[in-house]
């Protein structure tokens, strides 16, 4: 929540209001309020303030007994750094309490998807490692930050290439929530028998999952050395980290899936519960990140000349099986209608 701190000052002299005042606004770290309390309208510290433009200034009441004036101090690119520090060593192992998950969300709220790309890439730069930033700040996004994030996303229609990628994202979400109900149904089976009909669709998720690979190349090849043209190279590096893991694992399943009677049934059912929980998870929340911050990110970079450029590159190398009819030119629209 909002740090904030009050100070009292009614009924004491000029120099002893002047001690306590100024050094409390002097002490005040980016997104700290100081609440001050006066018996008259202390109309020259608030002109005073303003002119400085470090603080925030408002009034939370106007007499006629007692003026209360809030001072908030703006929290600069450096202190700012240093509060995402900080919440990153908070963030990191053991369980994360809820004082720490409020102040991530108030520090997370006060960025937009530009800047927070921006601060990863600094604090990677600056010896945060990659992982610690997976595990923690994006993990603490899906947590706190989803609905905000959400409701201040840019959309884009088709033929865009943002909305191509993100109209594939949901029928990959939908082949995902598909996955991970079968999962919790085979963890009660006991036999391939018994798996009926699951065995079948298990195959056909896995092949769809394999058929997105032209997806991450189109983000790969195209959209993400645009970005780090305009020096954003951390949000990609990290997401493309993420479709190394994802690859191994979207290949280890197809197999296990094709080829399920080389298998014991507790060897195969053992790994492909380990495998759909694993993407069921990761690449929902990798999905979320990339309409959310990363595509975001490149909506607010990227001019629409350079936009015109990656949806040529696109449709050069082509798209999956299951895109969407309508975001393809006329030439790929046989492979989308496979």
């Amino acid at each position: 929540m909002e740090a904030v701190k009050t100070i009292d000052v009614k009924g004491l002299g000029h120099v002893e209001k002047e001690g306590l005042i100024f050094p409390g606004i002097q002490q005040l770290t980016g997104g700290q309020t100081l609440r001050i309390i006066v018996e008259f309208n202390p109309l020259p510290l608030v002109y005073m303030l303003k002119a400085q433009g470090e603080c925030e200034v408002s009034y939370e009441k106007e007499g006629p007994d007692e003026w209360i004036l809030r001072v908030k101090k703006a929290a600069g690119e450096d202190d700012t750094k240093r509060q995402f520090r900080e919440m990153l060593a908070e963030l990191k192992g053991g369980q994360v309490s809820e004082e720490a998950k409020e102040k991530a969300r108030d520090l997370l709220q006060s960025v937009d998807a530009k800047s927070l790309g921006i601060l990863e890439q600094e604090l990677i730069r600056e010896g945060v490692s990659h992982e610690e930033i997976r595990s923690s700040l994006c993990d603490i996004h899906l947590d706190i930050m989803r609905d905000s994030l959400v409701a201040k996303r840019i959309e884009v229609a088709a033929p865009h290439p943002v909305n191509t990628l993100m109209e594939e994202h949901k029928v990959i979400l939908d082949h995902l929530h598909e996955l991970g109900d079968l999962v919790c149904k085979l963890q009660e089976t006991d036999s391939f028998e018994s798996m009926g009909e699951d065995l079948d669709k298990l195959e056909h998720i896995a092949h769809h999952l394999i058929e997105a690979e032209s997806h991450h190349q189109r983000e790969e090849d195209v959209l993400f050395p645009r970005l780090e043209a305009h020096d954003i190279t951390e949000p990609p590096s990290i997401m493309k980290m993420d479709h190394v893991e994802f690859r191994k694992r979207k290949q280890a399943l197809y197999q296990l899936a094709h080829n399920a009677g080389d298998y014991d049934f507790q060897e195969f059912k053992a790994r492909a519960v380990e495998l759909g929980e694993y993407l069921a998870r990761e690449l929902d929340s990798h999905i979320f990140k990339e309409d959310n911050i990363l595509y975001q990110i490149a909506l607010q970079m990227l001019s629409d000349a350079e936009w015109d450029e990656v949806k040529r590159e696109c449709d050069k190398i082509g798209y999956c099986c299951f895109t969407p009819a309508d975001v393809q030119p006329k030439e790929h629209q046989a492979v989308g209608e496979k």
